[in-house]
């Protein structure tokens, strides 16, 4: 094993679940919590190529100038991966002399693959992502195996400490984007090349001349705050990499020449406005907090004063808020959609609400002329800057089919379910009624693991190499071991979705024993505080 790890050392360091990858091992950030296992060392790794650190067990590290070349994948090669090994080539140009010494070396990902999936040949496709064999508690070392060690760091304390320009969270000088979460230890990565075309337009379009747009201001529930970033909460402020996530590649879009309206940017709209403007499509948007709007001005889209003269200015207009309420005041409000609605106007909701809201915006569009959709997403942050959400759309199919490059652009599938306004509505908290359930599951199953002695570590492996695969399950579990909850899917949310689903079955008299239960769970989690944070949060309430 390892031994003799020194502050700003270069090393390979392996993550459950990912390659090894180029890092280097910095000063333990305090806001990150050590792991709960005291037998194995640990040490704070940084990851180049990206923003992210981990504790990292001592025997998954090797120094990188040992091992140069071992580890350089030649095939399945996540994304990011060149830029990190680019970047801690150029960190270690800097340094002055290079520390070797010898250690047990990891084994390739080849040689992982078939310990994995035995009797497979090399060239077998397998997942993006590999294991290493679960190697569960260390027994107790012998006495010899102490006096080994305690030579080895006597002979380390004798060699030449390495002196470091750099500080302890370097940023690489080349960075791309992960387009996936799996693949490497990065959620999001910076694209600093990766730039939309220079047509700032700052101001809303003029109106076409048969509207008259209302120039009074808005009503106290639609003032814009001009809050400075200080002032600013962490749940209204725009994450930049946000806006520089690049979407996967798809074949070329042709935009809709009608000029697209966009009403709420949050976690959901941010996505999907970055990939509509790149796309090509005109986009004119409108945010509670106007501080959103500044960066999407600045990435060519027009900025509207209030709903009501957005939809005016606007053909078809897309609305994607946070709950009931949020919907209610933005349709019925003052200077609210419904007073921009006039004959041939179209209005997209997009946010998860109960059916019979659903359906009184649907009438109440419909009455002044107006053409409506239903359209909630399946997903959460990531497939929406990605675009590759799953769009469920309900009510107008002409209007349905007019939001083609939209979808085209902001989504991987969409689905028409029909004329019957709240068909949509259903399907999408039936969906997130079973990822509810899933995640409340895993948090019970984690929790429960630490309780009788298990390392979370290797539950999270198992389940992650079994029939209970998938992304979700993944990310998730990582998730509650890192004990980072940043909100991909806010906690309250899903709690909303819950208990809408609920009330749906309620009215059906569907008995929903499992959601009801793991509602209790969501809703002990949010007076915990954790509403606002990652739905994975919940284990929180599992584990108190």
């Amino acid at each position: 094993m390892a031994t003799g790890f020194e502050i700003h050392d270069l090393v390979w360091a392996k993550m459950k679940g990912f390659p090894a990858w180029p890092g280097k091992i910095i000063e333990p950030k305090p806001e990150v919590k050590r792991p709960a296992n005291n037998k194995k060392v640990h040490h704070f790794i940084f990851f180049f190529g990206s923003e992210n650190y981990a504790w990292i067990p001592e025997e998954n590290i090797y120094l990188y100038s040992d091992h140069r070349d071992k580890f350089k994948l030649e095939k399945r090669i996540p994304k990011g991966f060149k830029e990190a090994l680019e970047a801690i080539e150029d960190e270690l140009k800097e340094k002055p002399f290079i520390k070797t010494f010898k250690t047990k070396e990891l084994p390739s990902i080849d040689e992982e693959l078939a310990q994995i999936f035995p009797g497979k040949p090399s060239g077998s496709p397998q997942k993006d992502y590999t294991r290493e064999p679960l190697k569960g508690k260390k027994r107790k070392k012998t006495d010899a195996g102490k006096d080994g060690n305690k030579s080895m760091e006597t002979q380390n304390t004798v060699r030449r400490k390495r002196m470091s320009n750099s500080d302890d969270n370097p940023k690489p000088k080349k960075a791309k984007v992960i387009a996936k979460v799996t693949g490497s230890p990065s959620k999001l990565t910076l694209s600093p090349d990766h730039k939309l075309k220079p047509k700032i337009r700052a101001e809303l379009p003029s109106p076409r001349p048969e509207h008259n747009l209302p120039m009074s201001p808005p009503s106290h529930s639609y003032i814009q705050a001009s809050l400075s970033p200080g002032n600013a909460s962490a749940s209204t402020q725009i994450e930049e990499t946000l806006l520089k996530v690049k979407p996967v590649a798809k074949p070329s879009i042709i935009p809709t020449p009608m000029r697209i309206g966009f009403l709420g940017l949050g976690i959901m709209g941010q996505g999907m406005v970055m990939n509509l403007l790149r796309s090509g499509h005109e986009v004119t948007v409108w945010n509670r907090t106007a501080l959103k709007c500044r960066d999407f001005v600045k990435s060519g889209a027009f900025k509207g004063n209030n709903p009501a003269e957005v939809v005016q200015s606007c053909d078809i207009t897309f609305s994607c808020v946070a709950d009931t309420t949020a919907v209610k005041d933005l349709v019925f409000g003052n200077y609210g959609v419904l007073q921009g609605i006039s004959k041939g106007k179209c209005y997209v909701e997009m946010s998860t609400i109960d059916e019979e809201t659903m359906q009184d915006v649907a009438e109440a569009i419909t009455a002044r002329g107006g053409v409506f959709l239903e359209s909630p997403v399946v997903g959460s942050r990531v497939p929406a800057l990605e675009g590759q959400l799953i769009i469920l759309a309900a009510g107008e199919r002409k209007l349905y089919d007019e939001c083609y490059s939209c979808f085209e652009a902001i989504g991987k599938k969409s689905l028409y379910l029909g004329a019957d306004i709240g068909a949509a509505t259903r399907m999408k908290l039936i969906v997130n009624m079973v990822m509810g359930t899933v995640v409340a599951g895993l948090a019970e199953a984690m929790a429960m693991a630490e309780k009788v002695g298990l390392d979370q570590e290797d539950v999270a492996e198992v389940l992650s190499v079994g029939a209970l695969s998938c992304p979700t399950v993944i990310h998730k579990s990582q998730a509650i071991l890192s004990q980072r909850y940043d909100p991909h899917f806010p906690l309250q949310h899903q709690q909303k979705d819950l208990r809408l689903a609920l009330l749906l079955g309620d009215k059906v008299e569907q008995p929903l024993y499992v959601a009801s239960a793991a509602n209790e769970l969501y809703k002990k989690a949010r007076r915990l505080g954790y509403g606002e944070s990652d739905i994975s949060a919940v284990y929180r309430a599992a584990s108190n």
